[in-house]
């Protein structure tokens, strides 16, 4: 049932299954619930985690997420909505409108940020090219404008030195390649040590939720024991990071802007991948098999920085550990 709504015998059935065994994989809840492991993870870790996920709290909250929200005050036709729109069409500023509002005393008067939103979603009949100042036909996110706003992420710097001297296993460096048009896209993890690769097809694009989801799929790969971190550039696709940090319970580092060669071992190794998968190819073509392909080929090769063995050998060795 893709795009429904959780039901309450699925969230007794989440809960069922973590209570006998509070370790259990998102792979494994998926299965045993028929949802995508994005999903299960979601659900449980915005109602308290695993250890104190309930059904009923879970089934309150979604409800009233569920509300549907009040139309907006210029939604409605009527006076209020005819004059504003008369004076935008005569060139006036949405702030300038409000400041007449306001001296006028008029009742339930919106704010500027409304006008804004009720031009471009089409509210009021006019476009923003013909009454707007910039004339922009879309707006722009207010994070975008003002970047400062955004909170520090984790830097690269501050990772441990056991991950930096490559001491300690279980550290990978994450990025992706783009297929052509920027439709689609392929995630591939490195572990430090090791240099063992592992690939992820996105054959749907590379939005913040459809990379969550491929992460989870790769974490789900990965024995607990070898997940301890992963390290990005700064792009907007891994804006889910912190729930993949929370769920896995693992850290996350950034290199800082512009300056993705302070994670080398992926970008080196991205050059190699594109031999299978050139700049310009479809990427949603690319089955999981064909990846897995690249990748035995790409961990069988011994590396000079391994003292001539493979990758794949030294992370099947410490797998089994």
């Amino acid at each position: 049932m893709p795009g429904t709504p959780l039901s309450s015998r699925e969230r007794d059935e989440i809960h069922a299954a973590l209570t006998d065994d509070g370790e259990v994989s998102w792979a494994a809840l998926s299965r045993r619930v028929g949802r995508h492991p994005t999903t299960i993870m979601r659900e449980v870790m915005a109602n308290g985690g695993r250890n104190e996920y309930r059904p009923a709290a879970a089934d309150r909250r979604a409800g009233h997420c569920r509300r549907r929200a009040r139309d907006g005050a210029l939604a409605t036709p009527g006076v209020l909505r005819e004059r504003i729109r008369a004076e935008l069409q005569l060139g006036r500023s949405p702030d300038a409108i409000v400041l007449d509002l306001d001296a006028d005393g008029v009742v339930g008067r919106p704010c500027a940020q409304t006008i804004y939103t009720a031009v471009h979603d089409g509210t009021l009949g006019v476009k923003a090219r013909e009454c707007l100042r910039m004339r922009r036909p879309r707006r722009r996110s207010r994070t975008t404008r003002n970047p400062s706003n955004r909170p520090a992420l984790p830097n690269i710097t501050e990772r441990p030195n056991t991950v930096n001297d490559r001491t300690e296993v279980g550290h990978w460096e994450v990025d992706q390649i783009i297929g052509a048009n920027n439709r689609s896209s392929m995630i591939w993890l490195t572990e430090r040590v090791t240099r063992y690769s592992i690939p992820i097809t996105m054959p749907c694009g590379y939005t913040a939720e459809a990379v969550l989801a491929g992460l989870v799929e790769a974490c789900e790969q990965i024995p607990s024991h070898l997940l301890r971190s992963m390290s990005f550039d700064q792009g907007s696709e891994w804006a889910e990071w912190e729930t993949i940090a929370v769920s896995y319970n693992i850290d996350c580092w950034f290199c800082e802007p512009h300056s993705p060669w302070q994670r080398g071992q992926i970008e080196n190794l991205n050059r190699q991948f594109r031999w299978w998968f050139p700049r310009g190819t479809d990427l949603a073509v690319v089955s999981p098999v064909d990846a897995a392909h690249a990748a035995t080929i790409v961990n069988a090769q011994r590396r000079r920085s391994l003292n001539n063995q493979n990758p794949t050998a030294l992370y099947t060795a410490i797998t089994v550990q």
